[in-house]
């Protein structure tokens, strides 16, 4: 029987712990990330990817669970905006590769608005494969989101300027903008 404790001791030991997302904790600890777009002056709060198969915009029922659980902390933390970026692997075209991070970024937004999260609280940077390793990687193939509650516009502009994000989409009361790697100033697309 003590052998048997004893096996069951080191097995739980040995085996790694199962870290949740930081939007699942109560109290997230801030801190830099070299995703974000603060300059290390500016903390960001919580941070979390989802992960994809390749060539797939579809959401797995771990990525459903934490973008319930990044609604549920942006529904408590109403002053914070939600930065959704969006990656691909180096494989296939860069036009394709940019759409496709786009779909990735937007369906993690769509969900998040189906669980009442507002539209106006969210930001999509698009990298497509701009970030992407030489070989095609899975960790290529995700989306990133953190909150921050820097203002969208400077985000979205760091994000242009600094990081090389192709593409930038947010909405502010009933205007949808859009800003893109073409050194344009923001431009009004449509309104809702």
């Amino acid at each position: 029987m003590k052998t048997f404790l004893a096996s069951l001791a080191l097995a739980a030991a040995a085996a790694p712990a199962v870290a949740g997302p930081d939007f699942i904790t109560p109290d997230p600890r801030p801190r830099p990330s070299p995703l974000a777009a603060s300059d290390g002056a500016r903390v960001i709060t919580p941070l979390d990817d989802l992960i994809f198969d390749h060539d797939s915009h579809a959401l797995s029922p771990v990525a459903q669970q934490q973008l319930a659980a990044a609604g549920a902390w942006m529904l408590r933390h109403p002053r914070y905006h939600l930065v959704i970026e969006g990656y691909t692997d180096s494989v296939g075209s860069a036009a394709y590769n940019e759409d496709l991070a786009m779909r990735r970024a937007a369906l993690a937004r769509s969900h998040l608005i189906a669980l009442g999260v507002p539209i106006d609280r969210m930001l999509l940077v698009i990298y497509g494969e701009a970030a992407a390793r030489r070989q095609a990687h899975p960790l290529d193939r995700r989306v990133v989101f953190y909150a921050t509650d820097l203002p969208v516009r400077e985000v979205a502009e760091v994000s242009i300027e600094r990081k090389r994000a192709r593409k930038a989409v947010w909405t502010a009361g009933n205007t949808l903008f859009t800003e893109a790697r073409t050194g344009r100033p923001a431009e009004v697309v449509t309104r809702r």
